[in-house]
Protein backbone atom coordinates (compact mmCIF):
# COMPACT_ATOMS: atom_id res chain seq x y z
CA UNK A 1 0.00 0.00 0.00
CA UNK A 2 2.71 2.29 0.43
CA UNK A 3 4.04 1.79 -2.73
CA UNK A 4 1.12 2.55 -4.42
CA UNK A 5 0.79 5.59 -1.87
CA UNK A 6 4.19 6.66 -2.87
CA UNK A 7 3.59 6.35 -6.70
CA UNK A 8 0.58 8.61 -6.77
CA UNK A 9 1.14 11.43 -4.26
CA UNK A 10 4.58 11.49 -6.84
CA UNK A 11 1.43 13.06 -9.31
CA UNK A 12 1.10 15.66 -6.65
CA UNK A 13 4.85 17.38 -6.05
CA UNK A 14 5.33 21.03 -6.73
CA UNK A 15 1.71 21.31 -7.93
CA UNK A 16 -1.24 23.51 -5.62
CA UNK A 17 -3.47 20.79 -3.69
CA UNK A 18 -6.62 21.57 -1.91
CA UNK A 19 -7.51 18.58 0.96
CA UNK A 20 -11.16 18.34 1.50
CA UNK A 21 -12.62 16.74 5.04
CA UNK A 22 -16.26 16.44 5.08
CA UNK A 23 -16.59 17.94 2.38
CA UNK A 24 -14.70 21.53 3.55
CA UNK A 25 -11.19 22.44 2.96
CA UNK A 26 -9.04 21.41 5.27
CA UNK A 27 -5.39 22.22 3.69
CA UNK A 28 -4.44 24.35 0.48
CA UNK A 29 -1.39 24.53 -0.23
CA UNK A 30 1.34 23.52 -2.69
CA UNK A 31 2.88 19.98 -1.95
CA UNK A 32 6.85 20.54 -1.41
CA UNK A 33 7.08 16.83 0.56
CA UNK A 34 5.70 14.10 2.17
CA UNK A 35 6.60 11.00 4.40
CA UNK A 36 4.98 7.74 5.85
CA UNK A 37 5.88 6.86 9.26
CA UNK A 38 4.16 4.22 11.24
CA UNK A 39 0.40 5.44 11.49
CA UNK A 40 0.83 8.75 10.16
CA UNK A 41 1.17 10.44 6.76
CA UNK A 42 3.21 13.86 7.29
CA UNK A 43 3.13 16.68 4.93
CA UNK A 44 4.99 19.56 3.84
CA UNK A 45 2.98 22.34 2.05
CA UNK A 46 3.58 26.07 1.17
CA UNK A 47 0.67 28.12 1.71
CA UNK A 48 0.25 31.56 1.39
CA UNK A 49 1.47 32.72 4.19
CA UNK A 50 4.28 29.98 4.90
CA UNK A 51 5.43 26.62 5.34
CA UNK A 52 3.46 24.39 6.93
CA UNK A 53 3.85 20.48 8.50
CA UNK A 54 0.99 18.77 9.25
CA UNK A 55 0.50 15.15 10.21
CA UNK A 56 -2.67 12.84 8.95
CA UNK A 57 -3.47 8.78 10.37
CA UNK A 58 -3.16 6.35 7.60
CA UNK A 59 -6.23 5.61 6.18
CA UNK A 60 -7.84 2.33 5.72
CA UNK A 61 -8.16 2.39 2.05
CA UNK A 62 -6.75 4.56 -0.28
CA UNK A 63 -8.48 5.07 -3.89
CA UNK A 64 -7.60 6.76 -6.82
CA UNK A 65 -10.49 8.60 -8.76
CA UNK A 66 -11.16 11.66 -11.84
CA UNK A 67 -7.63 13.80 -10.88
CA UNK A 68 -7.89 12.99 -6.98
CA UNK A 69 -6.82 10.71 -4.35
CA UNK A 70 -9.38 9.36 -1.72
CA UNK A 71 -8.71 8.80 1.77
CA UNK A 72 -10.53 6.37 3.39
CA UNK A 73 -11.06 6.52 7.14
CA UNK A 74 -14.94 4.71 7.32
CA UNK A 75 -15.96 2.33 9.30
CA UNK A 76 -17.16 0.61 6.50
CA UNK A 77 -13.51 0.25 4.60
CA UNK A 78 -12.06 -0.58 8.00
CA UNK A 79 -14.55 -3.56 8.15
CA UNK A 80 -13.85 -4.47 4.78
CA UNK A 81 -17.09 -6.17 4.61
CA UNK A 82 -17.36 -7.99 7.60
CA UNK A 83 -20.85 -7.16 8.76
CA UNK A 84 -20.37 -8.69 12.52
CA UNK A 85 -17.29 -6.56 12.52
CA UNK A 86 -18.75 -3.59 11.54
CA UNK A 87 -21.72 -3.25 13.88
CA UNK A 88 -18.97 -4.65 16.21
CA UNK A 89 -17.14 -1.16 15.56
CA UNK A 90 -20.42 1.05 15.05
CA UNK A 91 -21.21 -0.27 18.89
CA UNK A 92 -18.09 0.70 20.20
CA UNK A 93 -17.77 4.41 21.93
CA UNK A 94 -15.38 6.78 20.80
CA UNK A 95 -12.70 7.33 23.32
CA UNK A 96 -10.84 10.64 21.84
CA UNK A 97 -12.41 13.39 19.77
CA UNK A 98 -10.95 12.91 16.21
CA UNK A 99 -12.02 14.58 13.06
CA UNK A 100 -10.87 11.75 10.88
CA UNK A 101 -12.97 9.26 12.26
CA UNK A 102 -15.60 7.95 10.18
CA UNK A 103 -14.97 10.39 7.17
CA UNK A 104 -12.95 11.06 3.90
CA UNK A 105 -10.14 12.82 2.66
CA UNK A 106 -9.79 13.93 -0.54
CA UNK A 107 -6.51 15.28 -2.20
CA UNK A 108 -7.44 17.35 -5.37
CA UNK A 109 -4.76 19.35 -7.91
CA UNK A 110 -6.00 22.62 -8.61
CA UNK A 111 -3.32 23.01 -11.60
Amino acid sequence: MINSLDNDLKNYFQKNIVLTLKNKQYKKGKLINYKASGCYISFIILTEKKRETFEIPFPFNIKKEQNKLVFDYTLESLAEQDYELLVNLKATNQVKKCKFFNSILTISSLN
